[in-house]
């Protein structure tokens, strides 16, 4: 069953380790989404009113930058207060609440994004990342982290994920390969159907709704193929991101699967961060909280996830560039 394969997972402590998760307690169920970046900046990105998501924080660098932070518009904060205090939540279960400085205008790729200073500062950027990373979702209102797993895509459950996910895997590849109008995959679907599936990445949380226990899974995967003459030693790769929704209710798990064909330097595929999830007390209403990212854009998102699936509530631009056109 699954509760016992559930407990069975918490306590395998080999093959997961811990991804922040934010469980909203706030008595009147409003409360405030922001990143922490390493630099030490922090991005408002998305506030709840208690009925429902919104996007108070303007995003584009556009808008007049406040001189203090008490020359911030009361609205730009949603529905939290403007002295409400910001905690970071930290790797390894460590809390922090943090000192906001003033606001300022950070430029994210070609774009930029209006975000505040604050007293934190965490390890030095590295050179060949794209953007600053991001350490912690920081949050406004009563909030307490729990635990989520991030699963070895060496354990046994991974290669249960990839047979689950061969066929769609298959059938969105083949429908991928089948957009392009001026280009022809160089081996046939018989051979990329023999090519493994290598899992990437490989985060999960369970939870109880309202008819039981469900659980969610999101992963990354990718088929490679080698190098042909005129890749120059780049081959192609099938990019595959999947969300899974499994249930004890003997329906089959559903499974949102997308494939991108692209070259081993992946120059347009988004990869995943979890910031955590928020479950609403009462409603049991759940919440993912990530960045979507690639080498020239990121988004921050928040998504309702329920035993019928995943559904996009907020996705916030960070900042990117523009594709440039084919030649």
């Amino acid at each position: 069953m699954l509760q016992t394969r559930i407990r069975r997972g918490l306590v395998t402590a080999c093959c997961v380790a811990a991804v922040a998760l934010v469980s909203a307690a706030d008595k009147d169920g409003k409360f405030s989404l922001a990143v922490l970046r390493r630099d030490g900046l922090m991005i408002p990105f998305a506030n709840y009113n208690g009925r429902a998501w919104n996007v108070p924080w303007p995003g584009s660098a556009n808008v007049p930058l406040p001189i203090s932070l008490t020359d911030i518009p009361k609205t730009w904060w949603g529905d939290v207060s403007p002295t409400a205090p910001w905690r970071a939540w930290l790797a390894d279960n460590e809390k922090r609440t943090l000192k906001l400085e003033k606001p300022v205008h950070v430029p994210i790729f070609c774009g930029a994004h209006l975000a505040i200073a604050t007293d934190y500062r965490g390890a030095p950027p590295t050179e060949r990342a794209p953007t600053v990373g991001k350490d912690a979702v920081v949050t406004a209102g009563d909030v307490t982290i729990l635990p989520i797993t991030q699963v070895s895509v060496l354990s046994k459950d991974a290669t249960r994920v990839v047979e689950l996910i061969k066929e769609k895997f298959d059938e969105e590849e083949e429908l991928a390969s089948s957009h392009f109008t001026m280009w022809r995959h160089p081996f046939p679907p018989g051979m990329r159907s023999d090519r493994p599936i290598e899992l990437e990445a490989f985060y999960r949380a369970d939870d109880v709704g309202k008819n039981g226990p469900f659980r969610t899974t999101y992963i990354e995967a990718v088929r490679r193929y080698p190098a042909m003459f005129g890749d120059e030693g780049c081959g192609l790769v099938s990019f595959a991101r999947a969300w899974i929704t499994e249930t004890d209710s003997g329906k089959e798990p559903i499974i949102n699967l997308g494939v991108r064909i692209t070259y081993c330097d992946r120059a347009d595929v988004q990869f995943f961060q979890p910031f955590g999830r928020i479950v609403m007390p009462g409603s049991k209403n759940v919440y993912w909280i990530y960045q979507l990212s690639s080498w020239r854009d990121e988004f921050y998102n928040v998504a309702s996830v329920t035993p019928d699936g995943i559904k996009p509530l907020v996705v916030v631009a960070g900042g990117g560039c523009a594709k440039e056109p084919a030649r």
